[in-house]
Order: C-alpha cells, then sequence, then structure tokens
C-alpha cells in the first residue's frame, strides 16, 4: 500500500508555515547542501509499506474451482485470479485509518517533544522511547547521553572521553587485540608510535593492581613486538613468570648469575663495527661516564636505610681517576678494589679487614687529583674508605661471586628475548636485589652502547624497585635522551601507584626526577585500581579526564585505558590466543604467594 501525496504530512496547517523555503517546519530535519549524497537540501520523508491479513469471501470462480479440485480435476483446472472485492477494499481502508492515526499521535507527541527540547537548554531531559515506530517517525536530533554541544569529529574525543572510532591515528605494528568501543582490531608497536611522531619516546608505563590483567597485557606486547622484529630485555623476573616465555621461543635465553656464574657489569660488548676517530672518542666518553654511574649505583645499593650516599666527593674524585685508568679496556669490580686498597700479592680488602698496604695505585695518580697534590695520607684514606663501601662484593664478602669477576656467562646479544631470572631464595634479600638490580642495568646500559642497530625493548618488573635509586633514575633518563641512538625503549611496570609513596617522600630531587621520568613517557596503560591509588595517579597523569578517573575503579579484569601521546584514551582488550594464554598464566603463582 502506499500512501498519496496530499494525505502525506507536512506540518504546514498545524504551524501556519509554508512547507518549503525559509518557513518549514522546525521538527523535520532539512539535508544542507554539504557534500551529501543527495545533494540539495531536501525533506526527510518515511515511506510505509503495509501487508493488511483480512479476512475474504470466495468469488464464484474461485468456489468452482475448489469444487473441481476436490473432485479431483485440479491439474487441468486453472486457478483463477483473485478479484479486489469490497470487503478487501474495507480491510485496507480500516488499515490505513489505523495508521493515520498512529503516526498523527507520534507527530503530535514529536512536535511536543521538540518544542520542549527548544527550551531545555541543559539537555536534562530524558531520551525519547526506543519502540520501532517511534524509530521511524521522531526527530534525529534526540537529546544524546551527554548535554548538547556542537564539535566536529575531530574534537569529539576531547569533549567525550571515551568515543568509539575517534580519528585515532592508525598505529602501524603486530595485532594486540580489539578495541573494547568500536570492536575493532588494535595493532601497537611502541617503536611505531616513535616512528610515527605520535610520542617522544618508546617507553610504556603499566599500572594496576594485581590479576587485573597488566603482566598479561605486557606479556602479549612484548611476544608480539618479537614477532615484529624487537628484541627484549627482561630485567628482572622475580616471580619466574618471563622465563616461561623464554623458553617457549627459539633462541630465547634465561640467565641467573650466582653459584660460580659471573655477570662483569663493566664487560664491553663487541666494538668492531666502530672504525671512526669521531665515534671512538664519543664511545669512550659514554663508557666512562656509564661505568662511574655503575659504581655510584653500585654504592647506592648497598647503602644502609636514612643514612647519607657513603661515597663522598674525595671518593669520586678517586673513583674518577679510577674509571679512567682502565679507559675502554677490560674492567671488574674486584680488580678495581684492589687498586683502592692494594694488597701484597693482589689480595684485596678482606672479610678479616684492613691490612697493611704498599698503596702503589694510589700514590701514583694522587698528584694528578686537585685538592691531592699534597695530601698523600688523605688520599690513601679515602681510597680506603671507597675500598670498604664496596667490599661486602667482592673476594669473600657475603654479596660476592656474581659480579666481582669477569663474565663466564655467555649472552648472545641477539637474542630475541634474554631473562634475568631472580626468583631464587637468595634474592629476598632487599640488599642484594639492590645489588643485583644496579648491576644488570649497567650491563645493559653497555649492551645499549654498543650501537649495534637492533631496537631493544627494556622490561622492569616491580619498577619502583629500581626508582628507589637515584642513580638508576639518572640511568633511565640517559637511555630516554638516547632512545634513537641506543635503539632502546623502556617499560615500567608497577602495581598500585601508590607503591610509588616511598618514592614520593624520598626528598624533592629523587621526586622531581621521577615525575620528570614518568611525564617523557608518553605511553601509559592503566587497569583497575583504586582507593589511595586515584589521586596519586592523577598526580602522576594530570591530564587525566574526568571520565577516565571515574571508569579506572570501575575496569572489568583485562580491560585497560590505553593514553598514547596526545591522541584520544582507547580502552583495549589484548588477546594473546589459546597457547601463550596458557604460558602467561600467573594464578597459580599468585595463589601460592
Amino acid at each position: 500500500m502506499s500512501v498519496d501525496d496530499e494525505d502525506e504530512y507536512d506540518g504546514s496547517e498545524a504551524d501556519g508555515m509554508e512547507p518549503d523555503g525559509d518557513g518549514a517546519d522546525p521538527f523535520v530535519p532539512m539535508l544542507e547542501d554539504d557534500g551529501h549524497r543527495l545533494g540539495r537540501p531536501a525533506r526527510r520523508g518515511v515511506g510505509v509499506v503495509c501487508f493488511v491479513p483480512a479476512p475474504t469471501r470466495l468469488s464464484i470462480p474461485e468456489l468452482d474451482w475448489l469444487m473441481r479440485v476436490r473432485d479431483g480435476a485440479g491439474r487441468s483446472v486453472r486457478v483463477p485470479e483473485h478479484r479486489y472485492s469490497r470487503s478487501d477494499r474495507g480491510a485496507v481502508e480500516s488499515a490505513r485509518g489505523r495508521l493515520y492515526s498512529m503516526v498523527s499521535k507520534q507527530v503530535s507527541q514529536t512536535k511536543s517533544l521538540y518544542k520542549a527540547r527548544q527550551r531545555d537548554e541543559e539537555g536534562m531531559l530524558p531520551l525519547g522511547s526506543a519502540s520501532p515506530l517511534d524509530m521511524i517517525t521522531r526527530d534525529f536530533n534526540e537529546r544524546p547521553l551527554i548535554p548538547w554541544h556542537q564539535t566536529s569529529t575531530g574534537r569529539a574525543g576531547v569533549l567525550t572521553t571515551f568515543v568509539a572510532g575517534s580519528g585515532a591515528q592508525l598505529i602501524p605494528g603486530p595485532p594486540i587485540g580489539i578495541d573494547a568501543l568500536s570492536r575493532e582490531l588494535f595493532q601497537f608497536d611502541c617503536w611505531g608510535t616513535y616512528d610515527a611522531h605520535m610520542t617522544t619516546s618508546p617507553d610504556l608505563f603499566f599500572s594496576g593492581l594485581r590479576g587485573q590483567g597488566k603482566s598479561y597485557c605486557a606479556k602479549t606486547i612484548a611476544v608480539r613486538e618479537i614477532g615484529f622484529g624487537r628484541n627484549i630485555i627482561v630485567q628482572s623476573d622475580r616471580q619466574g613468570e618471563w622465563k616461561a616465555i623464554a623458553r617457549a621461543i627459539p633462541g630465547g635465553q634465561v640467565v641467573s648469575p650466582g653459584k660460580g656464574n659471573y655477570l662483569n657489569p663493566f664487560a664491553m660488548p663487541d666494538m668492531s663495527h666502530v672504525t671512526s676517530d669521531e665515534d671512538r672518542r664519543a664511545l669512550r666518553q659514554e663508557v666512562l661516564a656509564g661505568r662511574k654511574s655503575a659504581m655510584m649505583a653500585l654504592a647506592e645499593a648497598v647503602r644502609e636505610p636514612d643514612r647519607p650516599f657513603p661515597l663522598d666527593k674525595d671518593m669520586l674524585s678517586l673513583i674518577d681517576q679510577l674509571i679512567a685508568s682502565y679507559d675502554t679496556g677490560p674492567m671488574t669490580l674486584e680488580s678495581a678494589v684492589a687498586r683502592l686498597a692494594e694488597w701484597p700479592g693482589g689480595l684485596v680488602w678482606g672479610a678479616a679487614g684492613p691490612r697493611l698496604s704498599d698503596w702503589d695505585w694510589v700514590d701514583g695518580v694522587y698528584k694528578n687529583i686537585h685538592g691531592f697534590e699534597h695530601y698523600r695520607d688523605l688520599a690513601r684514606e679515602k681510597a680506603s674508605e671507597a675500598a670498604r663501601v664496596f667490599s661486602p662484593m667482592v673476594d669473600d664478602g657475603t654479596m660476592s661471586g656474581m659480579f666481582d669477576k669477569e663474565s663466564t656467562i655467555t649472552l648472545d646479544p641477539i637474542a630475541p628475548i634474554i631473562v634475568f631470572d631472580t626468583s631464587g631464595p637468595v634474592f629476598q634479600d632487599p640488599t642484594l636485589k639492590r645489588v643485583y638490580t644496579a648491576a644488570v642495568s649497567s650491563w645493559i646500559d653497555r649492551l645499549l652502547q654498543a650501537r649495534d642497530g637492533l631496537r631493544r625493548i627494556i622490561v622492569c618488573e616491580e619498577a619502583w624497585d629500581l626508582l628507589s635509586n637515584p642513580q638508576l633514575v639518572d640511568s633511565l633518563q640517559t637511555r630516554q635522551r638516547s632512545a634513537g641512538h641506543w635503539g632502546c625503549a623502556t617499560w615500567l611496570i608497577v602495581h598500585g601507584v601508590a607503591d610509588m609513596t616511598q618514592v614520593f617522600t624520598a626528598g624533592s630531587g629523587l621526586r622531581g626526577k621521577v615525575e620528570q621520568l614518568m611525564n617523557l613517557m608518553e605511553t601509559k596503560i592503566i587497569y583497575r585500581q583504586g582507593g589511595e591509588n586515584i589521586p596519586l595517579l592523577n598526580r602522576l597523569i594530570p591530564d587525566l579526564s574526568e571520565d577516565e578517573l571515574e571508569q579506572i575503579p570501575r575496569l572489568a579484569q583485562g580491560y585497560g585505558i590505553w593514553r598514547i601521546g596526545h591522541e584520544h584514551p582507547r580502552m583495549i582488550l589484548p588477546i594473546a590466543g589459546p597457547m601463550w594464554a596458557d604460558v602467561f598464566d600467573t594464578s597459580s603463582l599468585r595463589k601460592a604467594s
């Protein structure tokens, strides 16, 4: 059935307006000439097709055909055409009358709602009904879930934070999961955002409560990044989670210094590709500065709580000369301590205490140190005090046997993943844990200085232990500044950001460094957390919107809010697949702990 033109409602009689021109009915929207497929201003119309089931009586030809069919002659008798009778016409007219009544009622209701909305400046009226007829006839300008505003699609993600398909730039990289809002495939590569100038660094920051999926997310990204040509180094695997991944990947390595296995944090990587004099000079400068930073990080690691940094300015002056005396040649912690407090026969400062020394190295260099030219005894005293700081890590000290000698562990620098396993009971000692973190971090820095063209990702679990050491924070800032030259990205993984309380109360200097470090990490992945974590998180990420702050405590397990540079935040569900999901599962470890 169709509706004649003269029966079509145009609102002109009701409102006293002409159907066309400037006086068109205000509540029937017009399609503007802005590139729309219709090409010109046009009125939105509604077409209706109805099927009316109505009882009818048989005509004489139909009755005759029915009688012949009963007698068995149906195959040879043609079915007569049905004639449109007065009863049929009556049924159709009745249905049309009911339709007109329904449409007229709906139009009247729509006009009332439109006029009410025109007076409703705050946009507080409820949404219209969701009945099928209302969907056909209602005004398409129904009030959205937020107050009315006019904007472009590019700005919609700013005014309304979580907008599906908000026009975010496509990131070149492997598939990670799905966008929870648009249900689209989500691709990501930390180096892809850096190359596309979406972020100023390839670093990532993960935060969330235990069991909410942040480690699962980090592992999913890491595995996909390996397939995309990146190399992963896990700086400390406290729970033994990552070593299962390394063993599942061909070429992966699991390393655990100790028990006769040594890893020298001062060892130099292969530098055969460095040929020019300018590159050699730059490399030498980086090596000397890095080795001094490693010595200071180890000293900070053994510092007693609430005590000052154990190396004073005089000791640091001697350590400068000590590092320079090795140049870029082989250096071990054991030989360095031996030069500071040299014993006859080559013995170093032992557990039994100091012995007489001939001070050969100190006596040979103190005249070259400004301020020590006429103070040989002071130089000897300061060298002895510096040696005492490092004595627990060499000879028969309580933390010796891991980093004090030349490396016996052979590491493949091009291995797809290297995991430093610290899940053993020996690493439960907090001081040894800090020493281990400082030593491994120094070894990684030496590897990165090789500039071998690989792009590596350094994964730091329980990162606040690392950030509590000011010397290691300086090292992380150096990695950030040299990300493009060294080819390194740092991923920091923490549980609730309340863990950062110990960092923010450690002094304004360290707090400022950590805040600066976090600000440069422009890709942040946030999982569910609540309580005191939210104010601290807002302090760490000042531009969190109200929508995000409200949503974070209510995030479902597995879902995380991704903030990539200055793009709109996205809600992502990582998907690893059945095989990797079994490898990533850490529920048994959480139950055991």
